[in-house]
């Protein structure tokens, strides 16, 4: 018996749309950090500020002050928060890229004419009303035209049963009758075909 090999995770479906979200979230992490120290450099532009380290007093302007020791207390806080707000946001973005990629493929597949793809996402995935809606376009359009093939046979086999007749010992009832046939089956063929609107080229 063989064990079911383990599938490893990609968290990078699609690298392109993925490293543009992570970087655009950590550069808005960043850009946020960047506008409040602006702002408390500028209320603060005015003062001095002291600061006592290593057996020496340090005195200068304050936003200054307050960068230098931030950067040198809190430094690896800073990379290590940045490095979370970078897993956070593969996480969050494969939720989106994943359903994106199968969903292109799903349309990929109704370009060919293979309407029997059917859409699966996972319970967190972004976009699951979207693929309910592709998977009933195509449910319906497979039913609809799975209708269309069933009057195609029924014409096929009315113009077989007519290129059987026999003109000369045939009745013009029975030929009637398959006429009024072949025209019922057109017309529900017709029925079908009106309910899409199509594209005007």
């Amino acid at each position: 018996m063989t064990k079911a090999r383990y599938k490893r995770r990609n968290y990078l479906i699609n690298k392109n749309f993925q490293g543009k979200l992570i970087l655009g979230y950590f550069l808005f992490m960043v850009a946020g950090c960047l506008l409040f120290t602006v702002i408390l450099a500028v209320l603060s532009a005015d003062t001095m500020t002291m600061v006592y380290q290593d057996n020496d007093l340090q005195m200068g302007q304050t936003p200054l002050m307050l960068i230098k020791q931030v950067l040198t207390a809190h430094w690896v806080f800073i990379v290590v928060g940045g490095a979370l707000i970078v897993t956070a946001a593969t996480f969050i973005t494969h939720r989106m890229a994943g359903p994106m990629f199968r969903l292109e493929q799903a349309v990929d597949h109704m370009i060919i004419g293979r309407l029997d793809d059917v859409i699966y996402l996972r319970k967190k995935d972004e976009g699951k009303e979207l693929a309910a809606k592709l998977n009933q376009f195509n449910r319906e359009l497979s039913q609809k035209i799975g209708k269309m093939e069933k009057r195609s046979k029924n014409i096929d086999d009315l113009l077989a049963q007519y290129s059987a007749l026999d003109c000369k010992n045939t009745s013009p009832e029975d030929l009637e009758s398959i006429c009024t046939s072949l025209s019922r089956q057109n017309k529900a063929i017709q029925e079908i075909t009106m309910t899409f609107q199509l594209l005007d080229e």
